[in-house]
């Protein structure tokens, strides 16, 4: 897959909203962030907007991320916020423009369903790591990551590496693959739209929020009877945070789940990498080749995200 240009001083990121509504004040701390960096920073113009749970308009929305898509002076596309709504405006993204112009485009959680867009009909990698409304927040170390991730072609070692609590299903034996994934449930939601690339030779990694163990389930399922799973080279598990059985009901608890599913891959899968809605969200470079490492527990990419 394509490695798009690296970021350097003077480049412009455009910020979009495709999907849930933002807050001004954290768009201002993302920003100055940023602009703290080295970088100029361009607003889409809509990005205020709101229509309910979403930032406005589905045209709106559309017309931002297509705009920024095509500016050449932009350099990189970073996702205001998760949230939902990306999936609506889906048909009508402009995937040759960034066929024909690779640029970086980042952010996670809803953000997922553009991630396997891009990677199906565009070819170039994509960074999964905090929306902008995040960035300010996160610890110094991550920001680091984020900016050496979009700077430089191969980071430091400590960048490249993901540390796993353990092993959850699988042998011991090391394997490689470009690391693919995102939000489990907007996987969920890609099986049959022409969005999801295929998964076949992948480090797959999913993490999740609030979801409860029997719709994990459902989940899972319906990504295996679709045939999405299907030659997995292996899975990285980041956090599934708040995903706990629902109170006096009887579900099966969240590992049992995981383990029913992944055990007969037969493909070496690890869990709890410090990335997805928990209190650290580590970039993951999707689209880059790694090693996962089960007897260690680590994943290290072999490759950076940019040029």
């Amino acid at each position: 897959m394509i490695a798009p240009p690296r970021l350097r001083p003077g480049n412009t990121i455009g910020v979009v909203a495709p999907s849930g509504p933002v807050q001004r004040g954290a768009i201002a701390l993302g920003a100055r962030f940023l602009e703290r960096a080295g970088f100029r920073v361009k607003l889409a113009r809509h990005l205020f907007d709101r229509r309910g749970h979403l930032a406005g308009e589905d045209g709106a929305r559309l017309a931002d991320l297509n705009r920024m898509l095509a500016d050449p002076d932009v350099r990189c596309v970073l996702m205001a916020r998760g949230g939902f709504g990306a999936m609506r405006i889906a048909p009508g993204v402009d995937w040759g423009a960034v066929r024909r112009d690779p640029k970086i485009f980042a952010g996670f959680s809803d953000a997922t369903f553009l991630h396997l867009g891009i990677a199906r009909h565009a070819g170039v990698r994509t960074l999964h790591g905090p929306n902008l409304q995040g960035l300010s927040l996160r610890r110094g170390g991550e920001g680091r990551r984020w900016l050496a991730w979009v700077t430089e072609p191969r980071p430091a070692e400590d960048v490249r590496t993901l540390h796993a609590r353990g092993r959850i299903a699988g042998g011991a034996a090391a394997t490689e693959g470009r690391v693919l994934g995102g939000n489990l449930t907007l996987l969920h939601y890609a099986v049959g739209t022409g969005i999801l690339p295929s998964l076949r030779g992948a480090i797959l990694f999913l993490e999740e929020i609030n979801e409860p163990p029997y719709k994990i389930d459902g989940m899972l399922c319906h990504l295996r009877l679709a045939g999405a799973l299907s030659g997995l080279g292996g899975v990285a598990l980041g956090g599934f945070t708040k995903c706990v059985p629902r109170p006096r009901r009887r579900e099966l608890p969240l590992r049992a789940v995981l383990e029913d599913h992944l055990r007969p891959l037969r493909v070496p899968a690890v869990r709890g990498l410090p990335a997805g809605h928990g209190k650290r969200n580590v970039p993951l470079a999707l689209g880059a080749r790694a090693v996962l490492d089960p007897r260690r527990g680590i994943l290290r990419y072999e490759e950076g995200l940019v040029s």
